[in-house]
């Protein structure tokens, strides 16, 4: 088939965070809402449709926003409220399709193009706006409009209405493929609908500004500006033999297309989602740590979420990844055995990674891995390393520095199935095995880290949340979903 024959649809959840705080708790409707991940963040990870009106969105600081909006009320995130709703969402879009991709937290890709015929009349009692666009495709699609996409739009916007909640709004966008589809969405916010044709689309991309479109980041706009590039119109303009010299031969390709709104690439299926490449979880404190034991607890805490979800998933890693994040400091090092630091923002980074023999889904063992992998970091000033920083009263006011972690991250990567592994040899590591077993079957019942490692005692305990890309959808979907 041609690929401009092919029907996408791009659902898009309108404010999702902040809509379901507002769903959930009526008292917020209509008033500007902005979700913080927890009590003391100082940054806007969703804003309402109240909120955006005065200039606060996605990214925005506390501070700021209530400079632009007084009135604005924050309400800390609660995540596994927003991945129950998701769920009901993708529900609802894979049953237009079994090609229906779960592109993030509140978006779905959904190839209709063999499965439109199946919803061929408008819904009983359909509006004035439902009538005018059925009759709108029927005249610019022929013999094609029988198989009339938008009845699926509108209906997916009514069963969201119903099976998740009357306030709860998306955008759909509709093309022929996945590029289009996606700015479509975009167009009108909230509750819109919007058709990208070959007719219309290179006016939709010349009125876009260059970040608004999926596949091309802040990197490669840097670069594209750099030499002089800032539309789509000029990068329209320029031939493939300059974006070869300036791109190379794969950016050169992307960027000729996305200029033309061409896009072959295929919507993948719920049914066959890529098996995870690892596993991992990273989190930035709400305060800095300034002591060691917060930081190696926080290290624990996030080792056996990591561990946990590679066994959830049947799964076991012999790549370990290890970051922090911290500072404030003058001089960073690099470390040439599997690590390497930076000065960035001025704030340091550590990080380092082991590949291993053997395949491991301990937490225990992955967060002694940590350990070693940071022994020899020289996180902050010469001549203290990163144990001896924590515990010195001197090196923590030494030039009126006094150092700090924030953000911590760890990975376990080169997954393979448990299930390949050899039984253990020794009795002590049989044993092992079976406490993890009984644990994960007792958290696994009465919920996550109902028994945990003694070494959390007295922490706050980080308990595993979604994410907003949606970056663990296998783990989430296969296996999350289903416990």
């Amino acid at each position: 088939m041609d690929n401009n024959q092919r029907v996408i649809i791009h659902a898009d959840l309108n404010s999702f965070f902040a809509t379901a705080e507002q769903q959930t708790n009526p008292a917020l409707r209509g008033k500007p809402v902005g979700v913080i991940k927890a009590p003391g963040r100082t940054c806007i990870i969703a804003a309402s449709v109240e909120a955006k009106k005065f200039g606060v969105g996605t990214g925005s600081r506390v501070y700021d926003a209530k400079k632009l909006c007084p009135e604005i009320i924050l309400v800390p995130a609660n995540f596994s409220k927003y991945e129950k709703m998701t769920y009901r969402f993708i529900d609802i879009c894979k049953t237009y399709s079994p090609a229906c991709e779960v592109f993030s937290l509140d978006e779905c890709f959904i190839d209709v193009t063999e499965t439109e015929f199946i919803w061929p009349r408008p819904p009983r009692n359909a509006s004035l706006e439902q009538l005018a666009w059925l009759e709108m495709g029927k005249a610019l699609r022929g013999n094609a409009g029988g198989k009339n996409v938008f009845n699926i739009a509108f209906e997916i916007k009514d069963r969201l209405r119903r099976e998740v909640g009357d306030y709860m709004t998306c955008s759909v966008g509709v093309s022929h493929n996945r590029f289009l589809a996606k700015l479509a969405s975009s167009q009108i916010k909230p509750d819109g609908l919007f058709w990208i044709t070959d007719d219309n689309k290179l006016e939709v991309l010349d009125r876009s500004k260059l970040t608004d479109v999926c596949g091309l980041g802040d990197g490669l706009y840097q670069h594209l500006t750099r030499v002089g590039i800032d539309s789509f119109p000029i990068l329209r303009a320029k031939s493939i033999t300059f974006l070869q010299e300036h791109f190379g031969p794969h950016w050169s390709l992307h960027l000729y297309n996305l200029a033309r709104g061409i896009d072959d690439s295929g919507v993948g299926s719920i049914l066959e989602i890529p098996d995870a490449k690892s596993v991992g979880r990273t989190y930035t404190t709400h305060r800095n740590l300034y002591r060691k034991e917060e930081v190696w607890r926080l290290t624990r805490n996030l080792c056996e979420e990591t561990a946990a979800k590679a066994r959830k998933m049947h799964l076991a890693g012999r790549y370990v990844g290890f970051c922090l994040r911290g500072g404030p400091a003058r001089i960073a090092t690099r470390q040439q055995l599997h690590s390497s630091g930076r000065v960035a923002g001025g704030e340091v980074s550590e990080w380092g990674h082991l590949t291993l023999k053997n395949y491991i889904n301990d937490g225990k063992i992955l967060f002694d891995l940590c350990l070693q992998i940071s022994k020899n970091w020289n996180f902050f000033q010469q001549p203290f390393d990163f144990a001896q920083v924590f515990d010195s009263e001197v090196a923590q006011t030494r030039g009126g520095l006094r150092p700090y972690v924030r953000f911590c991250g760890v990975t376990l990567g080169m997954l393979t199935k448990s299930a390949y592994l050899p039984s253990p040899l020794f009795v002590s590591d049989s044993r092992r095995v079976d406490l993890i077993k009984t644990i994960d079957k007792v958290n696994g019942k009465y919920g996550d880290y109902t028994i945990y490692p003694g070494q959390l005692l007295g922490t706050s305990l980080i308990r595993p949340e979604v994410n907003g890309f949606f970056g663990d959808r296998k783990y989430r979907l296969d296996f999350a979903s289903k416990n």
